[in-house]
């Protein structure tokens, strides 16, 4: 059971961090033993972090499109900011769907349908919203720009997507790989990397309980111990790229501690079928066998694009909802004299504590049984007002400022208290993993029936689910139902 400790500080409304520590392993190097995140502190401190510094073809990419940019302002002489805007628009949103992560199969004809409806819709935006406000704009100057613009950005990536292709079948790009399994499917694997170095992978050998025959040529098959010989393997060979085959209990600890891995090597799981992965975007597959990167939260891209779109939509939302906000909290106020707002901490992303604000729904109890009273036990102290905004969502309103200060964002999983995270992350293994991002207003749990006194495991599956699927589309649509459930009157 792991033990969470927690760590107050006394400087603004960031309290501290949660952290979690696991007791003692079993054995030296034991997968699981000591939970997974013993596991990916191990792998932590090891040099094989660098990995994300050599695989730089996300890093090419976003200079190919700065590249873009830089030459239309310098030599195309109907250059104007609203194709600057649409250019800023397009890089978001293509780094939100994951569009610059380095992909084991490089073509542009996968990616090319997703760069071209990203780049449509931005430029959409940054003319149509102008033109609204009466700016005056040539049309079709603005369309000509944008046509040429997106055949630069599609022909700088071809062409750094050729380059590395070159570099891996050259042998000049080859990461240290190692296979996690000896199944069939890991042999077919193997096989092709063997075969085709255009992967840019070198496999150095497998762990499995017992060494298996394969036929495939030079030292790619070689048995280097158990899985519980992880650890020492991993920093013996330097390896970059882990591949893990069978999704048995001991791969899903495995798959738990790579998640929280920060300097852990970059893990991918072979997928029984493709609706087992992620988004379009970062769908990927060796030889035809589907597999699926080991997610440890949103990428710098995503998170930048989500960060963009929080900011927006709160200030919007503050705007739109600042007379709604007022007259509750003076309502609140009328009722019995006491602040509107409600403040109680909660865990975040990373195990960082943070204060959170909701609108009081119900009369002062003290703060020891606030924090650890679970909902349906705190039933009968609320107010009249509370009843109505609780069943509204309205008090969760105040949240817009922790969204603000970057506590929180519109769409993630929902932050708890730590009392309770103590006990859910003893009784769920994968509890921890929502914290790999930053908590939410709403979440798909709450969107789909999961709130109030509703199954832990079932919110804990959707929120990871939320995470691993992540799109900004997703947020949209998760807003909409929160809103339609606010309407409907079935918040809590």
């Amino acid at each position: 059971m792991n033990e969470l400790k927690t760590k107050p500080n006394s400087t603004s409304g960031r309290t501290g961090v949660y952290s979690v520590s696991a007791p003692p392993q079993r054995s030296k190097n034991q997968i699981g033993a000591g939970g997974p995140l013993r596991f990916a502190d191990e792998l932590r401190t090891s040099a094989w972090g660098r990995f994300t510094s050599r695989f730089t073809t996300g890093r090419q990419l976003i200079l190919g499109d700065l590249v873009v940019a830089v030459s239309f302002g310098i030599w195309w002489e109907q250059w104007t900011w609203p194709l600057l805007v649409g250019w800023l628009l397009t890089v978001v949103s293509h780094a939100s769907a994951g569009l610059y992560r380095p992909r084991l199969h490089l073509t542009l004809l996968d990616q090319m349908p997703q760069l071209i409806s990203h780049f449509f819709i931005a430029m959409t935006i940054a003319l149509t919203i102008p033109a609204l406000l009466g700016v005056p704009l040539e049309l079709r100057r603005h369309a000509g720009g944008a046509v040429l613009m997106i055949g630069a950005m599609l022909l700088i990536r071809g062409l750094i997507f050729a380059a590395v292709r070159v570099g891996r079948s050259s042998g000049a790009v080859a990461h240290p790989t190692l296979i996690v399994g000896n199944g069939t499917r890991a042999q077919k694997v193997v096989g092709v990397l063997s075969r085709h170095r255009s992967y840019g992978l070198k496999v150095l050998g497998y762990l499995a309980d017992r060494p298996a025959e394969a036929d495939v040529e030079g030292d790619a098959w070689n048995h280097l111990g158990t899985v519980d010989d992880l650890v020492e393997v991993v920093k013996a060979k330097q390896i970059e790229i882990l591949i893990l085959d069978e999704m048995s209990s001991s791969s899903q600890r495995l798959i738990e501690g790579l998640r929280h891995g920060v300097g852990a090597p970059v893990a991918f799981v072979m997928a029984r079928s493709w609706e087992l992965g992620g988004s379009p975007g970062t769908n990927d597959h060796i030889g035809g066998v589907p597999i699926i990167r080991v997610s440890r939260g949103w990428s710098p891209g995503q998170r930048l694009g989500k960060r963009c779109f929080d900011l927006v939509m709160a200030m919007l939302s503050m705007i739109v909802l600042a007379p709604l906000m007022a007259l509750v909290a003076l309502l609140i106020v009328a009722e019995d004299g006491k602040s509107p707002l409600f403040k109680q901490v909660r865990v975040g992303r990373d195990g960082k504590l943070f204060t959170m604000y909701k609108f009081r729904s119900m009369r002062p109890a003290p703060a020891t049984s606030s924090d650890t009273a679970w909902s349906g036990e705190s039933a009968a102290r609320i107010s009249r007002i509370g009843k109505f905004i609780r069943a509204t969502s309205i008090d969760e309103l105040p949240q817009l400022f922790n969204i603000l200060r970057g506590d929180m964002t519109f769409v993630g999983p929902r932050p708890e208290r730590p009392h309770y995270v103590e006990r859910f992350s003893a009784m769920f293994p994968e509890y921890e993993s929502r914290h790999r991002v930053t908590v939410g207003l709403t979440g798909l749990a709450q969107v789909s029936g999961l709130r109030g006194d509703t199954s832990i495991d079932d919110r804990v599956r959707h929120d990871n689910y939320y995470i691993d699927h992540w799109s900004l589309w997703l947020d949209v649509k998760v807003l909409i139902w929160t809103v339609g459930q606010a309407f409907g009157a079935r918040g809590s």
